[in-house]
């Protein structure tokens, strides 16, 4: 059988949650069908490149990188030209994934030149220039074969609200074993950092950037240490904003209740570790760490500017970012629940969460099932 092969644009060197769809929906497809390659620009290494071709082991090269257009816009357009002219014949389809409409310069023009069908695929909410998105939003409706989206908040930002009702709407699986609470993960974490079995412990997946409001996190993290005397913040992720989160503990004299773990490949263990999940973003489009928490059977807290469809637990709540600090510490000791951690696999799995669910629909995007 003549294998498909789809090149996907949208991995970097960062963690995020972009490139954990990415890395989740090319592990778990199936590739005596079809393969990815994946085109990353401005770097010359990216999250999970060992694990992709460890996962392919096939001797082709499927990680491709190029100069970034903002830095050196000659040199990129040199890049792409020579890549495409080598590359352009193996693709049936380009998988566009960005939060930013401006990334489409890495495929247009071509794949007008080269004939390729692309799919455009929106994982974010917001937090891109509006000037920019817009200028740049015709070019993406124009070439697009097909649009979709992980939420409609996340369609209406890459394609405008016109478009909302036409996109396919594909959720972030996850891979539900793996989120699984696992009590002896919850005492090894624990133990590493000398946390008590009886301490609260507050968490936070997430890079250190604007998006993810870290401010924020910290202040109802001071205002639960007033009524919570014992409880600690645990913050796993690295980004631009870590030394200002670092020095905003200091001036408010929480330090000594934060842990700071750096970056994390396990984060399932940290999960485990934690009673509640608190995530006051900015702004997402349904964010994975989201699925992960609630797959984990935490009690979640996310903010009102996350699509609402990220609630898939009796467990979890939205709560507006205009009320104060206080108020929001005050509902998460009200309404958190430590002892009840079942397994919610299943119902992750029943809500259409799953990882191979998402395959499934993406199969049926690609009109490779």
């Amino acid at each position: 059988m003549n294998k498909k092969r789809v090149l996907v644009i949208g991995l970097t060197e960062r963690m995020g949650g972009v490139e954990t769809f990415i890395y989740n929906s090319t592990i778990f497809s199936d590739k005596t069908k079809y393969k990815y390659d994946f085109l990353v620009h401005g770097t010359d290494h990216c999250v999970f490149e060992k694990e992709i071709n460890d996962f392919y082991n096939d001797g082709e090269k499927h990680i491709f990188f190029v100069r970034k257009y903002k830095e050196n816009p000659f040199g990129c357009i040199c890049d792409l030209y020579n890549f495409y002219k080598d590359n352009a014949y193996k693709y049936n389809l380009i998988h566009f994934q960005s939060g930013s409409t401006a990334e489409i310069l890495y495929v247009y023009p071509f794949c007008k030149k080269y004939k390729i069908p692309v799919i455009s695929h929106s994982h974010n909410g917001n937090g891109y220039s509006p000037v920019i998105n817009a200028i740049f939003r015709y070019i993406v409706n124009k070439i697009s074969y097909k649009r979709v989206a992980c939420s409609e908040i996340a369609a209406a930002w890459l394609f405008g609200s016109k478009h909302v009702k036409s996109i396919e709407i594909i959720v972030n699986g996850i891979d539900t074993e793996r989120f699984k609470f696992d009590p002896d993960k919850r005492e090894n974490i624990r133990k590493k950092y000398n946390i008590q079995n009886n301490q609260l412990v507050i968490g936070h997946i997430g890079r250190f950037s604007q998006q993810k409001n870290h401010a924020f996190i910290l202040k109802v993290f001071f205002e639960i240490l007033q009524r919570e005397a014992s409880a600690i913040l645990m913050l796993v992720g690295v980004g631009e904003k870590f030394s200002e989160v670092k020095d905003k503990c200091l001036e408010l004299g929480i330090n000594n209740f934060v842990v700071f773990t750096g970056k994390q490949l396990k984060t399932e263990d940290y999960y485990s570790a934690f009673d509640v999940f608190l995530m006051p973003s900015l702004y997402e489009g349904l964010p994975i760490v989201g699925v992960e928490a609630q797959c984990e059977g935490l009690s979640c807290f996310f903010s009102d500017q996350i699509d609402k469809q990220i609630i898939l637990s009796n467990k979890s709540y939205v709560l507006p970012l205009t009320k104060h600090e206080s108020e929001w510490a005050e509902f998460i000791l009200m309404n958190h629940q430590i002892e009840d951690r079942k397994d919610a696999t299943k119902m992750i799995e029943n809500k259409g969460y799953s990882i191979q669910s998402t395959i499934r629909e993406l199969e049926k995007i690609y009109g490779f099932n």
